[in-house]
């Protein structure tokens, strides 16, 4: 009875487990760094989307409301009828200023251009052609 009382118990050694402990953390730590530009890229593309929506948003405002509506960037600050918008770190843009018309056509424009880079995702380009008079836009990218 008493020796079964005292039998080993098996168990991990503390190296074995500090093995174990520095794999899981290396694994970890590599795939956080891959999120990381994967969250990076996604945050860029949805600003871009954000951004296309806000493009529309102001021209249909201006026809339903027969106010003239802006839409404007100077150094990599996009302002929206005199309101800041905030610009996440994943996308920068080219000086544009867009003033869309009561009935929805573009006014005046400083470039026919609007360009949005995204750094995290190799410095790719999508660039909007704006039609002149018409408010429509023609997009690529690069």
């Amino acid at each position: 009875m008493r020796n079964q009382k005292f039998r080993r118990i098996r168990a991990f050694t503390l190296l074995e487990a500090l093995v174990t402990l520095s794999v899981s953390c290396l694994i970890i730590l590599l795939f956080t760094n891959t999120y990381q530009d994967t969250v990076h890229a996604v945050r860029g593309q949805l600003f871009v989307l954000q951004f296309e929506n806000k493009l529309k948003h102001q021209q249909a405002q201006a026809i339903t409301r027969s106010e003239t509506r802006s839409l404007s960037a100077t150094n990599h600050v996009v302002k929206m009828n005199d309101q800041v918008l905030e610009t996440p770190k994943e996308t920068l843009f080219s000086d544009f200023n867009i003033t869309f018309k009561e009935n929805g056509n573009i006014k005046s424009i400083k470039a026919a251009k609007i360009i949005i880079t995204l750094p995290y995702e190799g410095d790719k380009q999508i660039i909007y052609q704006l039609q002149l008079g018409s408010g429509q836009y023609k997009k690529t990218t690069s």
